[in-house]
């Protein structure tokens, strides 16, 4: 169990002979972690019955404050006792998450295994992150997934050390969260007549009209759960592109006087919001109820794939002459929803086109149509999230095998387990570059193609778990990750992960 943890920690020191554990463990330490502490007490209450209680001092478990420890960084001894040094809730977090690695795979149970006592490794280990931005992002508005299975993989992305939850909650077809202000949002937009069956290119159609969306105590519980799991949950607000959705639902803010429905086709839609006033404030509006919803997270204000061709023969340019580059008619956008976002005091993300724009340099910029652009935002002084779609976009197929469930690309175009941990050099050389503006990266699950629980973890699983060790930091060669990984697998079979194989070809049936 020393020997496969995962990610793997900074150093590991084994001490030699285990520790023999049973129900009921104590705990003890300072007050201002009981959330961390309950949280391990629920965890190994469900995976195998065992009861965790707090005494005032000593115990099975001691958890102890370290001011001078760093944002995540832990020191876990297990001795006769275990110790657990931290500076913060999010450090203690880690800790107990590696504690449990060096526990059996039943402490991973969803189903309440049996386990009467386990032998635990003496061991040493020092641990922090190199990046904050561990991040993965789902995509809710071409599949929506309800408050239960967000919720399973905010648990999952907490396993594997992962960061934040970046939630795209809206698109051409669907719009995926409830706004007092706005009701037809959802009464509306939420919903389209039909959705593809198979690939796109097929032409096919199920003629099934499909939806859902999230309300105001839907979001409570997200943000609230995350927030126990030391996972920043990030909303996305896609505009003024991918708009159709919102035009379905308010078509005074579109370009066109046809009326428009939610988009029942993947792509692209060339509807997008008009350049006038009302549209502005539309903006500002959302952004900031989306803001209000989700307190203490930062803001995407999205920005990518924005045709143009509407606003060339736009009547209103909102104060843009008719000559200007349309490009920047989307920077008057942008510049809403960041004044919408920073009145909040909150921290703003966009894709990497919104450097097209004039965009304020405080912007995050989230590169993901190559490595050059997240090169070319750190040189324009902006800090940056790797999530190029070559190396980080899980909604493309596992392997070449041409068994693979239908995925985004064709074989033999994909992205491997082996190339997501490839990813780490990409990492090593930004961060070698351009240090500080350099946050960390981000694996994006587009879901198109992903309709069901099980078919997003057949798409995450093992490829987060390579991506988990390149974002924390510390990668080593393919070989040695790679029986790791493999006895890693057993934590996943026991919390009920449909993962696809690390050997061998395709275990899902392509849908």
């Amino acid at each position: 169990m020393i020997d496969d943890l995962l990610p793997r920690p900074r150093a590991v020191v084994a001490l030699g002979g285990t520790v023999h554990w049973r129900s009921p463990l104590t705990i003890s330490g300072p007050a201002r972690f009981d959330d961390e502490i309950e949280t391990f007490a629920r965890d190994l209450e469900v995976a195998v019955d065992w009861r965790v209680t707090r005494v005032p001092r000593g115990g099975d478990l001691r958890v102890v404050e370290d001011a001078t420890f760093g944002p995540e960084a832990y020191r876990l001894v297990v001795d006769e006792a275990a110790t657990l040094t931290v500076g913060d809730g999010a450090g203690l977090a880690c800790a107990l998450t590696t504690l449990r690695q060096l526990g059996p795979a039943s402490w991973w149970s969803v189903t309440r295994a049996s386990a009467p006592s386990v032998e635990v490794p003496r061991a040493r280990i020092s641990d922090a992150p190199r990046f904050a931005w561990r991040g993965v992002h789902l995509d809710v508005a071409r599949h929506f997934f309800d408050v239960e299975v967000v919720c399973r993989l905010i648990d999952l992305l907490a396993a594997h050390r992962l960061s934040h939850l970046h939630l795209h909650l809206n698109d051409d077809q669907g719009w995926r969260i409830a706004l007092r202000a706005w009701p037809l949002l959802t009464e509306v937009g939420a919903w389209r007549t039909s959705t593809p069956v198979g690939h796109a290119e097929d032409g096919r159609d199920d003629g099934v009209p499909y939806g859902g969306y999230y309300r105001e105590a839907d979001v409570a519980r997200l943000v609230d759960h995350a927030r126990r799991r030391h996972v920043t949950v990030v909303p996305e607000i896609d505009l003024p592109g991918h708009a159709q959705a919102v035009l379905a639902a308010y078509p005074a803010l579109a370009n066109v006087a046809e009326p428009l429905s939610v988009a029942t086709r993947w792509g692209i839609s060339p509807h997008v919001l008009a350049p006038t006033p009302a549209a502005l404030d539309f903006v500002t509006e959302v952004v900031g109820a989306v803001a209000d919803l989700f307190p203490d997270s930062p803001i995407h204000i999205g920005g990518d794939e924005c045709p143009t061709d509407e606003w060339v023969d736009a009547h209103v340019t909102a104060g843009v002459g008719d000559a200007a580059d349309p490009r920047q008619i989307q920077g008057l956008f942008s510049a809403r929803a960041i004044a919408a976002a920073r009145a909040r005091g909150r921290e703003v993300l966009a894709w990497d086109e919104a450097m097209e724009a004039s965009l304020d340099p405080s912007t995050v910029v989230v590169a993901w149509r190559d490595v050059g652009r997240a090169v070319a935002a750190a040189r324009g002084g902006y800090d940056v999230v790797l999530a190029a779609q070559q190396h980080l976009y899980l909604d493309w197929a596992n392997s070449a095998d041409p068994g693979e469930p239908v995925a985004i690309t064709r074989p033999p175009l994909c992205t491997t387990w082996e190339d997501v941990y490839g990813v780490a050099a990409i990492l090593e050389e930004l961060d070698e570059s351009f240090g500080p503006r350099v946050r960390g990266a981000q694996a994006q699950l587009w879901t198109e193609y992903i309709a069901d629980r099980d078919h997003l973890d057949y798409m995450a699983f093992p490829r987060l778990a390579a991506f988990a060790e390149v974002v924390w930091g510390t990668t080593g060669p393919l070989e040695e990750f790679r029986p790791r990984l493999v006895s890693h697998l057993a934590r996943l079979d026991a919390a009920g992960v449909t993962y696809r194989p690390v050997t061998g070809g395709p275990r899902r049936e392509d849908p």
